[in-house]
């Protein structure tokens, strides 16, 4: 059985560094997936041998990660005794940078959220990576195993940097250095991802979804878009550490200066802002779209033609963006998340809309989810980051200071380009 180390944090505190190899992972994987399993049951899914079995679990016990349960009767013999993932002992913690704030909290490692998550408001970027730390200090006990660190831009886990990012304009063009929250974190692993990958981390766990499956996951909020792409239960990291910039794809009309510099960007489109340059004063671009299509909706009394045909130029140019991601990717499974989604004559003509965009053998074979949850940029999906890089291989950096990473036979520097 390896050795659990311990270790002072930049806190002052002590962390339990644990170290988990790929063949523990899928011991993980199978206990997340399929709830109880006895040692031999395990033995059986994995093909490795009972005595490395028994000494893989013995490990996971020993660090708090997975406990025993009552056992069960299953014939002539010793009862086998299920396994299942720890809930009370350790947690992890998911850290999330937006702009003007900043939120921590935990999660077990059953995925439920620990308490009420902390925030704090930052309307000076130049205090924002301070405010984090203070939160993240907060956070801490000697039970953290882990923690997801979600931002919006691009990162570069390697230089432990924000490359670019709306939670930081009006700075400098300098990468923002993360190196406190690092030192904060100590001997655990810091699982650096924007925050669209976190949304994708919490989604494919949720979901359990084959990793053979190509993945697009569009959030879609008031002013704000992403997109993040699954490639064999991998989040695609390109040429740097970034979700899909899917909100900056940009059209030929005029809206509102986008933070990137341009106008006609799709997310400055799909936007309360973008409603009140069509001439709508009031409400916001939730409360119309809940009304879209509502024959006997109050509103319609006064100016409601208006409104819908606002809505209408909205659902087509978000339609064609979504279309043209698609026609391009060719992903398995398109999965739209957003609070839009909650009204239904909104989110079906969109649908529609999208479909009808399609190229024709894509209709066939793309299946479109809809998923209304929670707002990508809360510590909860942040910290779904940590929690796949427990039951997911690829989602954690290769990298020699991370101990979850996989086996250290196969650990190497993680560049930028990882993916």
């Amino acid at each position: 059985m390896r050795a659990v180390k311990r270790a002072k944090n930049g806190n002052g505190g002590g962390s339990a560094a644990v170290s988990i190899d790929t063949r523990q992972r899928e011991i993980l994987r199978l206990l997340w997936r399929g709830g109880r399993m006895s040692r031999w049951e395990l033995h059986r899914r994995t093909g490795v041998n009972p005595n490395a079995v028994g000494t893989d679990v013995a490990d996971l016990m020993h660090q708090g990660i997975v406990r025993e349960c009552q056992s069960e009767v299953a014939g002539p013999g010793r009862p086998r005794i299920p396994l299942e993932i720890d809930p009370t002992v350790r947690y992890v913690v998911g850290l999330a940078v937006s702009p003007g704030r900043v939120e921590a909290g935990r999660l077990s490692l059953r995925g439920n959220l620990l308490g009420r998550p902390l925030s704090r408001s930052t309307s000076d970027p130049s205090k924002t990576i301070a405010a984090a730390q203070a939160l993240l200090r907060e956070s801490l006990t000697d039970q953290a195993l882990a923690i997801g660190l979600s931002v919006t831009g691009f990162v570069d886990p390697a230089q432990r940097a924000i490359l670019y990012s709306s939670s930081f304009t009006g700075q400098s063009s300098e990468a923002v250095a993360l190196a406190p929250l690092y030192d904060l974190a100590g001997d655990r692993p810091l699982i650096l991802e924007n925050n669209m990958h976190a949304m994708a981390a919490w989604w494919l766990l949720v979901h359990q979804a084959e990793a053979d499956e190509d993945v697009m996951l569009a959030g879609i909020n008031d002013g704000q878009m992403g997109g993040a792409l699954l490639i064999e239960g991998r989040p695609n990291r390109g040429c740097v550490t970034g979700a899909n910039e899917l909100g900056h794809m940009r059209f030929f009309i005029d809206t509102d200066v986008c933070y990137c510099g341009h106008p006609g960007c799709i997310e400055r489109i799909v936007s309360t802002e973008f409603l009140r340059r069509r001439g709508i004063q009031h409400g916001t671009l939730m409360e119309h779209a809940s009304r879209y299509g509502v024959d006997d909706a109050p509103h319609l009394t006064n100016g409601g033609a208006a409104e819908n045909k606002a809505i209408e130029e909205i659902l087509d140019y978000l339609s064609a963006a979504l279309a043209n991601a698609v026609n391009f990717i060719r992903p398995n499974r398109l999965v739209l998340s957003s609070e839009l989604t909650r009204y239904p004559e909104f989110s079906d003509a969109l649908l529609r809309s999208i479909r009808a965009r399609l190229l024709t053998e894509l209709v066939k074979r793309v299946r479109i989810d809809l998923w209304d949850h929670a707002n990508s940029h809360s510590a909860e999906a942040a910290g779904w980051l940590a929690l796949a890089s427990l039951y997911r291989e690829g989602w954690n950096q290769k990298t020699a200071e991370h101990p979850l990473s996989a086996s250290a036979a196969g650990a190497s520097a993680a560049p930028v380009s990882a993916g």
